[in-house]
């Protein structure tokens, strides 16, 4: 059975809409039975496949929580529009993952990363622009294949580096970078295995988030090397971002 049906997407869009504690509490029931506890099995689920091609995740998996912290901001809502489950680890004092999350649209697959000072991100701007290229084959691909949104956030005012490619430049520029595929409302017979192989199309724009530039190239063209890609798909987006 899949572990999420359009009952939890419904309850997503419905709570963005009545977003306040009285309401939360009457459909509390709601809540457990379609996001908490399908999300957590989810998470279970993945923890050792994603952990076998992502290293430094360690099997460690962590699953968000649906309140919006508001302690030192007060204007944002109660509860958040999306729930997540997140691997991956601190690049810096930046945030680099892989993660894997539902809304009141569906479900999606993605990468993000995000600081709040400029120099835990600068790896990732410095592979952006010199492997501008290969990124570019990656987003094709992924347009191709599974189609997907990049949301480029709090961007800089001034330009942080002379000369960048102009497709990259305001991914460059941002604070705040999330790619997500676009959002699915159902799975197949395997939603364990649905999800897992959409996280592995995601695995090049991860490695472009946290690998060192001297590395990047050998980490992408080891891809099909050292990783069975788990369906074709997937083996052709590694394949154009390795070549």
């Amino acid at each position: 059975m899949p572990p999420f049906s359009e009952e939890t997407f419904l309850f997503m869009s419905d709570l963005w809409a009545n977003n306040s504690k009285i309401w939360f509490d009457l459909n509390r029931k709601r809540y457990e039975d379609h996001v908490q506890k399908p999300l957590k099995e989810l998470a279970a689920e993945l923890a050792a496949p994603v952990s076998s091609f992502l290293a430094n995740a360690g099997g460690r998996v962590k699953v968000s929580r649906i309140n919006n912290d508001i302690r030192f901001s007060p204007g944002k809502p109660l509860y958040k529009e999306h729930m997540w489950i997140s691997f991956g680890g601190v690049v810096g004092t930046g945030c680099a993952d892989l993660f894997f999350g539902i809304s009141g649209s569906g479900w999606s697959a993605g990468a993000g990363i995000s600081a709040s000072k400029r120099e835990p991100l600068d790896g990732w701007r410095e592979n952006l622009i010199a492997q501008s290229g290969r990124w570019a084959k990656f987003a094709d691909a992924m347009q191709d294949t599974y189609g997907f949104r990049t949301y480029a956030e709090n961007p800089y005012g001034r330009p942080l580096y002379p000369n960048v490619p102009d497709p990259v430049r305001f991914l460059v520029q941002a604070r705040e970078v999330w790619l997500v595929t676009n959002p699915r409302r159902t799975f197949g017979e395997a939603p364990a295995k649905e999800a897992f192989i959409a996280l592995a199309a995601m695995l090049p724009a991860y490695i472009f988030m946290t690998a060192p530039r001297a590395l990047l190239n050998e980490r992408l063209e080891e891809l099909t090397d050292a990783f069975e890609p788990p369906d074709e798909v997937v083996r052709r987006v590694w394949e154009a971002v390795g070549a």
